[in-house]
C-alpha cells in the first residue's frame, strides 16, 4: 500500500469506545546504555475524552519494575490542531517538515528533560495491510511502521547529550484492545540506514502465532512470512538475549543474534511489560545495529510463571 501524505495526519473516528489514535517513537542509544520512547495518543470516545503523553528513558539493566531513569505521563484535553504541527500541552511538539520523509520532534518538561531531534524516515512506510496475514482488529484497524534516524540533543538533569540514534516509529488508528496482546512480542532494529526490520508476533483468535512486519534490505521492504524467536531469560524472567530466524517474501532466511544493554520493566493494573534495548548482528556480522525487544505479559501470569528471582 502506498501511503498518502494525509495518512500522517489525524483521522476521522468511529463511535467504538476503544477507538484511539496514537503515534510512537522509540529510540535506542547503546553508547549511553539508554533506550526510551515518546508516545502520544487520544481517545475521543472515552467517558472523559482526553489525550495522553508519555516519555520515558531507561539506563542499564533494571530488574525491578517502574524504576526508570526518567518517566513522564500526563493527560491533556485533546488538541484541536492537526498532526502536521501538533502542540501537546506546551510540552511536546510534532512538526512535519517534509511529508512522509522528515519530522521535527521535541519534548521539554521545563524541569528535568529537554529532548529534541529531527527524524529522517529513510526507508519509507510499512502499512500492516501489506503483511501476509490480515491485521488483527484489536491492534487498531490501520497501522504503519517506519524506521528512522534521529539527530539532535538532550539535556537530562543538567547534563548535555548529543543525539545521533535510530529507532522505530508507528502511527495507528482504530479500536485498541489490550487483553489479546498478552504474550505478544514487538521487535524492531536498525543498522544505520542500510538495513532494518520490524516485527510483531501475536496470537490469533483461532489459535496459532502469526507474523507481522517487514525487512528493509536497503532498497525495498519485504513482508516477513515466518518468525522463530528464541529469547534467553534471566533469573528474574526478563529477556536478556535473543536469537531470531526470519523468513521474508523473497524467501530469504535471516538470522539475528542480540544481547540487551538496557531494560524498562513496568507493571500496572493487570499488565507486565518489558521494553528491552539490544545490540545485534545479522547473519554473523553482515550488518550490526541496535533496537527494541519488547514483550507484553499478563501480570498474574508473569509473576506465576516467569518471574522466578527474589
Amino acid at each position: 500500500m502506498v501511503l498518502r501524505a494525509d495518512d500522517e495526519l489525524r483521522h476521522p473516528h468511529s463511535e467504538i469506545a476503544e477507538w484511539r489514535e496514537s503515534m510512537w517513537y522509540c529510540f535506542d542509544m547503546p553508547e549511553y546504555e539508554m533506550g526510551g520512547a515518546l508516545y502520544y495518543s487520544y481517545m475521543p470516545n472515552a467517558p472523559t475524552p482526553s489525550a495522553r503523553l508519555i516519555m520515558y528513558i531507561t539506563k542499564g539493566w533494571n530488574t525491578e519494575p517502574n524504576t526508570l531513569l526518567y518517566h513522564f505521563d500526563k493527560e491533556f484535553p485533546i488538541p484541536a490542531e492537526d498532526w502536521d504541527d501538533l502542540d501537546v500541552g506546551g510540552i511536546a511538539r510534532f512538526k512535519r517538515i517534509e511529508p512522509l520523509k522528515k519530522w521535527e520532534i521535541s519534548f521539554n518538561d521545563g524541569k528535568r528533560l529537554s529532548f529534541e531531534f529531527e527524524a529522517d524516515l529513510y526507508a519509507g512506510n510499512w502499512h500492516y495491510i501489506d503483511n501476509l496475514h490480515e491485521t488483527p482488529k484489536y491492534l487498531a484497524g490501520d497501522r504503519y511502521h517506519r524506521p528512522y534516524a534521529g539527530k539532535g540533543k538532550m539535556v537530562l538533569d543538567g547534563k548535555d547529550y548529543p543525539l545521533d540514534f535510530t529507532g522505530d516509529s508507528d502511527h495507528s488508528w482504530g479500536p485498541r484492545r489490550w487483553g489479546p496482546l498478552y504474550k505478544s512480542k514487538y521487535i524492531a532494529g536498525q543498522c544505520g540506514q542500510g538495513w532494518a526490520f520490524q516485527l510483531m508476533e501475536v496470537e490469533a483468535f483461532g489459535g496459532g502465532l502469526y507474523p507481522y512486519g517487514f525487512i528493509w534490505d536497503g532498497t525495498k521492504m519485504s513482508p516477513i512470512t515466518k518468525i522463530e524467536v528464541t529469547p534467553k531469560y534471566d533469573a528474574d524472567g526478563q529477556h536478556s538475549a535473543v536469537v531470531m530466524n526470519l523468513v521474508d517474501d523473497e524467501n530469504r532466511l535471516t538470522r539475528i543474534d542480540g544481547k540487551c544493554f538496557a531494560s524498562a520493566p513496568t507493571e500496572f493494573n493487570d499488565v507486565w511489560n518489558n521494553d528491552a534495548y539490544f545490540n545485534f548482528e545479522v547473519n554473523g556480522g553482515e550488518h550490526k545495529g541496535s533496537g527494541i525487544l519488547s514483550f507484553y505479559w499478563n501480570r498474574e501470569y508473569y509473576h506465576r510463571v516467569m518471574r522466578r528471582g527474589g
